[in-house]
């Protein structure tokens, strides 16, 4: 056997590719098991042994392994990993491989909602300070790609299943948003969902949390008037301002991103280069930003009705955040629906009264929607495609109403993404046509 430990990979998805990449450039050939069917993949891997369908190790590679990196899609319990545990091979995440060869500050940040654009805010911090800076992990560009170029910092989308399958990881600067229900059919409960988001906070050198952590935390954010080593908003003559501490730092109004949850995610993101980026300098360097595509973004609407794509609402928590930026008495038009991931949908239903005049569901759980609504003395309407839906919207929207996409639920039992949903509402709402009634003669 070589001086190179012998290495599986287990799951060939993006990450696995990304896996298999960096141990050959290294000259450490790998071996693929994935339980799922032969998948098309291009030529580069023509000679790599990629062994499809396999559920159970081999006997004989089994004991020849010493360690086993396991891609994100394979839950704990995956029968790959347990066999791996039972047989005491190293169990490794691509995170973990990642750490072990960077020697520059690597900033993490996880949460149900909004890490993709804290990720996106911290990284256009960081570049427009004038570092070279990359972004990636669960969002874009897999960790270990990234290693490619020289950088004087990194910036890390970890998601749960990420960090379920992570050792400690030596974060320079870490980040926990939130947390609400949501992958119950991954984690097998919220309690280990839990546990696995806080996982982010071990060995990290400074920590950024919300005020009522149980952690011991460097800094904290609230959207609230904020006390000492905190975030918050605060009144500055008549109109709220981001502060830190007793520092006033940047009017709301001037925000690049519209919305009240990205208010809190513009105060996360100063937070977690506090630092290397002095508070004031972070929020003048706000400007510029540029939202990232299907989060509560504005869309090409016919006259006088606003359009909003908020694809990426794939669980409760993040449809809470979009109602709860609109005052109670609007006037909303809600399409929502899809998988919920066994998530309980009845918080939808409180935050639906006085905002949702009118809610369209569709897909596998519209049902559960529906009876949410009923429970909560809110106009319904089943429909089964998302064009019927965009139609019902728009067909029904007044002068003044807000159309918003935020559906709750993951897209997969309709959609290939939660992008391809979202690029297929604005794709509707921008060819609508209204209907135009024809009335005989009298």
């Amino acid at each position: 056997m070589s001086d190179s430990p012998r290495t599986v990979i287990l799951g060939f998805g993006v990450t696995g590719q990304s896996v298999a990449r960096y141990l050959c450039a290294r000259e450490t050939i790998p071996i693929v098991l994935d339980s799922r069917s032969a998948q098309p993949l291009t030529d580069d891997w023509q000679a790599l042994d990629v062994r499809w369908e396999t559920s159970q190790w081999p006997t004989s590679l089994l004991a020849e392994t010493d360690r086993a990196v396991v891609s994100p899609g394979l839950p704990l319990r995956h029968p790959l990993v347990e066999q791996a545990r039972s047989a005491n091979i190293e169990l490794l995440s691509d995170i973990d491989l990642f750490m072990s060869k960077v020697d520059v500050p690597v900033i993490g940040i996880t949460g149900t909602n909004g890490k993709s654009t804290v990720v996106s805010l911290v990284g256009h911090l960081l570049s427009a300070s004038g570092l070279a800076c990359a972004v990636g992990g669960n969002l874009g560009v897999p960790a270990l790609d990234l290693l490619k170029d020289r950088n004087d910092m990194y910036v890390l989308e970890l998601s749960s299943f990420q960090l379920a399958h992570s050792g400690v990881l030596s974060l320079a600067s870490a980040a926990l948003l939130n947390i609400s229900d949501d992958h119950r059919d991954w984690h097998g409960d919220f309690a280990q969902y839990k546990r696995a988001k806080n996982r982010v906070y071990m060995g990290a050198n400074y920590r950024v949390g919300s005020p009522d952590s149980e952690l011991e935390m460097n800094t904290s954010v609230a959207l609230a008037p904020p006390a000492a080593h905190q975030w918050g908003v605060s009144a500055q003559g008549d109109d709220p301002w981001l502060y830190h501490e007793q520092e006033p730092l940047l009017p709301i109004a001037e925000l690049p991103l519209a919305g009240h949850h990205n208010i809190e995610n513009c105060l996360w993101a100063m937070a977690v280069v506090e630092p290397w980026i002095k508070p004031l300098t972070a929020a003048k360097l706000l400007s510029g930003f540029q939202g990232l595509p299907h989060r509560f973004a504005s869309v090409e609407s016919p006259q006088h009705v606003r359009c909003i794509n908020d694809s990426k609402a794939t669980n409760v928590g993040a449809t809470l955040a979009a109602l709860a930026g609109f005052e109670r008495q609007q006037r909303l038009i809600l399409i929502a629906g899809g998988d919920s991931k066994g998530a309980d949908l009845a918080p939808l239903g409180p935050a639906m009264q006085g905002r949702v005049r009118r809610l369209l569901t569709l897909g596998k759980n519209a049902a559960e929607l529906n009876e949410v609504a009923i429970r909560y003395g809110i106009d319904w309407q089943h429909l089964d495609t998302m064009d019927q839906a965009v139609a019902a919207a728009l067909d029904q929207a007044r002068p003044g109403d807000t159309v918003l996409l935020s559906p709750a639920c993951s897209s997969l039992d309709m959609y290939a993404s939660f992008a391809a949903r979202g690029e297929h509402f604005a794709q509707l709402v921008a060819d609508y046509h209204p209907r135009v009634k024809i009335e005989a003669d009298a």
